[in-house]
């Protein structure tokens, strides 16, 4: 039986190599894609995946892509293909007939992703090199797909435009939610206040002190078990005074990680707006309930 880490350690290794062999030809590829108007991707069997992924990636950042079947665009669909438009064909082989019939029914500039020296190579104005040495299904295209997968995700990075991302399903929208999104109203108290009196605002896990400063039910366990009599005491000699916050429009990403990348991690957070004045409380239980760090 097939050692199932094989086939990640020959992709592994088959990446690394495709570091090199492709080390001076991105500048082409991205020279090219950079100014089309529409990015057409084509390519049959798992070399069809390819194309797609590379088509709804560019998508998301914002970019004019389309997939096209190399048959289907030799039934009409190739009319679509305009001037300022560029072709980006995927076929391990570089030797797809379909493919290729495709390329010569076309004006536009096609970038290959293949091996080199084949026909589609020689027909690209651009080729990224997709070679494996071994793959680890024998004749299956398994590392080669890996390849192949990664070459196009390093092409649709190199041509994003700053941050943008379409993307409003899913974790990925989730994360990029403003955090005042899913705060809670901010549990203010003045610091002085006794202790006593702030114990029934803690049904959120925390208070936030009137001119800067949070106190955690945490807080109160602490300080009630290091002296009893600090509950007839102001909450504001026991608040942390400068906690950590985040801001109101952050992603909610933010806010989790400023929760859980610390040696001893938050469960809430003071929501704050551009004056640094509190407008909520945001707290890892709603994060979590909502899907994040799921």
């Amino acid at each position: 039986m097939l050692d199932p880490g094989r086939p990640l350690l020959l992709a592994a290794e088959a990446l690394a190599r495709a570091h090199s062999r492709n080390e001076g030809r991105w500048a082409a590829a991205v020279a090219v894609l950079t100014p089309a108007a529409t990015v057409w991707t084509t390519g049959l069997g798992k070399s069809a995946l390819v194309a797609q992924k590379l088509s709804a990636t560019l998508c998301s950042f914002g970019r004019r892509a389309v997939y096209v079947h190399p048959v289907d665009a030799l039934h009409g669909d190739l009319g679509a293909i305009q001037t300022g438009d560029v072709l980006v064909a995927a076929s391990h082989s570089g030797r797809t007939a379909e493919v290729l019939r495709l390329i010569g029914s076309v004006t536009v500039p096609t970038v290959s992703v293949c091996s080199t020296g084949s026909p589609l190579a020689d027909v690209s104005v651009a080729t990224l090199d997709c070679t494996v040495d071994e793959e680890a299904g024998g004749r299956a295209p398994a590392t080669s797909f890996v390849v192949a997968c990664a070459l196009v995700d390093a092409l649709a990075l190199a041509l994003r435009e700053g941050d943008t991302l379409n993307h409003p399903g899913g974790l990925i929208a989730l994360a990029r939610r403003p955090v005042r999104s899913l705060m809670l109203a901010p549990p203010l108290v003045a610091a002085s206040t006794p202790l006593l009196e702030c114990i029934p605002r803690l049904a959120h896990g925390a208070i936030l002190v009137e001119g800067g400063g949070i106190f955690t039910d945490g807080d109160l366990r602490r300080v009630v078990g290091q002296d009893p009599a600090a509950m007839s005491r102001p909450v504001g000699e026991h608040a942390t005074r400068h906690p950590v916050t985040v801001h109101a429009d952050e992603p909610a990403s933010v806010a989790l990680d400023r929760m859980e990348r610390r040696d001893s991690q938050l469960s809430v957070l003071p929501v704050v707006d551009d004056g640094g004045a509190y407008v909520g409380l945001v707290r890892l239980h709603d994060l979590v309930r909502a899907g994040m760090g799921a």
